[in-house]
């Protein structure tokens, strides 16, 4: 028969792997994050350099991308 200490510690055994699961996803959401940040801020760059090229007339050349 298993006692109540035992489930216990079990139980927070089980709490710690979650822990360190959860911690192990937060580090991957991070470099995703860190990631898209680049790659958002290279995209908002790119637009930036193409509407300097732009005429001022507000015409949008047909070969943008």
């Amino acid at each position: 028969m298993t006692s109540i200490g035992e489930m216990a510690e079990a139980h927070l055994l089980n709490v710690e792997r979650e822990i360190n699961t959860l911690e192990e996803r937060k580090a991957q959401i991070d470099v995703e994050i860190n990631r898209l940040t680049a790659y958002l801020e290279e995209g908002k760059q790119a637009i930036m350099e193409v509407r300097s090229t732009v005429p001022a007339t507000g015409g949008t050349p047909a070969n943008i991308f």
